[in-house]
């Protein structure tokens, strides 16, 4: 009889050495990072192949419904769609440690190749449209892309950059205080739970959201030389919290109002009036950024309680696109040139926005869950970490789209094969079967044969006789 389980064995252990991505699950070690995060087995399907699976979907650009219903078969040998949706919906399971791990193990790797001021934590926020009736937390977010309020939740996203990579290493959903639906209907727990505690976060507002991100990052030993974000984030309050109390500097766009104001040479002045009273004065210089001129002008002043350089971008050619900034920075020894260069970084976030939204998946699925909304938005970030360590082992540092398109090839064919290894098991199996059933035969049409060549033997020996 033939060795099924033992050709099974086989084939798996040849695949895992022949594609990139198990080599990546395997150096990243996912799956010790998944155990410790309380993705464990307590019955039924093993539930690291469950994850595993939930990253392949986006590879194969298909939905849990789908790949329950056409793939599920191929890869893994995994229950129904229930199977998928338990694990995204338990509450034990810690989303955000499980993603930090991995970040800070891919940060590990790129560190020796950047210094500590070309490492910076970026922060930006991103609105997720929901067009469910009854989802868990979801409320009236503005979108400031479209100009109007839409339901879903706004996304805080932490990230890591060295120039050459960007890492995202955590995030926070947050809603407003306009609800969708009524509290009640919403899933009662246990406060013991880390889901409970992922509610609760959703309440608060932005500032305190990235405070609570940064000081997670700095127990982690998350190094940078500056935190970046744009004109929303850059208020007196969270700037000095981040320097004094986190112990980050802080480079970012000053927003330009009649209400918020700074200190310079004793004198209080809006930052709106700043281009009147204080830039004409100020001498001028000339940096290239791109293929563009800026004429730029610094000067030291107190934000709020903190000292910052001021740094005044003016566009040498006007136009509709390029409007004059103003840049702040909590380390006054950098240069202007330095100040924009390292400001520049911030648009890695930007750029992780738009692929994770187009091709990873990041805030399409469509259960009603909070829990199910953290853990797809986990995988989807994940996937783009996962995308952004390939691109840096392998020296490929073009549009992650031909990376993306790759690794999808790599899964189909796994698709493929798999379902070639499975095709073969079956054959196995049916000749097999087929060998009894045709032993079965062979034993009566000999002793059929025998009692033919016997009757024969005796009608000729009875013929002989007479």
């Amino acid at each position: 009889m033939f060795e099924n389980k033992s050709i099974q064995t086989e084939v798996q252990a040849a695949l895992w050495k022949e594609f990139e991505i198990f080599r990546v699950i395997r150096a990243l070690q996912l799956r010790t990072i998944a155990y410790r995060c309380g993705i464990s087995k307590n019955q039924g399907v093993e539930p690291f192949s469950v994850l595993i699976a939930l990253v392949f979907l986006t590879f194969l650009g298909k939905s849990v419904h789908h790949f329950v219903s056409h793939c599920r078969n191929s890869l893994f040998d995994l229950g129904g769609k229930d199977v998928f949706y338990r694990l995204s919906t338990r509450t034990s399971i810690n989303w955000r440690r499980f993603m930090m791990d991995i970040s800070l193990r891919v940060i590990k790797h790129f560190k020796s190749f950047s210094s500590w001021q070309q490492r910076v934590l970026v922060i930006d926020d991103t609105v997720i449209p929901k067009a469910g009736k009854k989802i868990e937390e979801v409320s009236w977010v503005f979108d400031h892309s479209k100009g109007k309020s839409v339901k879903g939740f706004s996304a805080v996203v932490l990230g890591w950059s060295d120039r050459s990579s960007f890492v995202p290493v955590d995030f926070a959903l947050q809603r407003s205080s306009r609800k969708v639906f009524n509290q009640s209907t919403e899933t009662e727990m246990d406060k013991r739970m880390l889901a409970w505690h992922r509610r609760q976060e959703a309440v608060k507002d932005k500032p305190t959201l990235v405070k609570e991100m940064l000081k997670r990052a700095k127990q982690k030993g998350l190094d940078a030389g500056a935190v970046l974000f744009d004109s929303w984030y850059c208020t007196p309050k969270l700037v000095s919290s981040i320097f004094h109390e986190i112990g980050y500097d802080v480079i970012a766009m000053l927003k330009t109002t009649p209400t918020l104001t700074v200190v310079l040479n004793g004198k209080v002045y809006s930052t709106k009036r700043l281009w009147e009273c204080v830039v004409p004065a100020l001498k001028k210089e000339t940096v290239t950024i791109g293929k563009d001129r800026v004429f730029v002008s610094s000067t030291n002043a107190f934000f709020g309680e903190t000292l910052v350089k001021l740094v005044f971008c003016q566009p040498s050619e006007k136009s509709k696109s390029k409007k004059p900034i103003i840049l702040l920075s909590t380390d006054t020894s950098l240069t202007s040139a330095k100040i924009i260069e390292t400001y520049g970084q911030r648009w890695a976030v930007e750029v992780l926005f738009k692929e994770a939204k187009s091709k990873l998946f990041f805030g399409k699925n469509q259960s009603r869950s909070f829990e199910a909304n953290i853990c797809f938005l986990t995988l989807s970030l994940v996937r783009f970490i996962i995308l952004s360590y390939m691109e840096r082992i392998n020296g490929d540092f073009r549009h992650k789209g031909s990376l993306y398109e790759g690794l999808r090839y790599e899964v189909e064919e796994l698709n493929i094969l798999a379902f070639m290894e499975k095709f073969i098991n079956q054959l196995l199996s049916i000749i097999d079967g087929a060998k009894e059933t045709f032993a079965f035969f062979m034993d009566k049409l000999t002793g059929i044969q025998e009692m033919v060549r016997h009757s024969i033997q005796n009608l000729l020996f009875q013929r002989c006789e007479t």
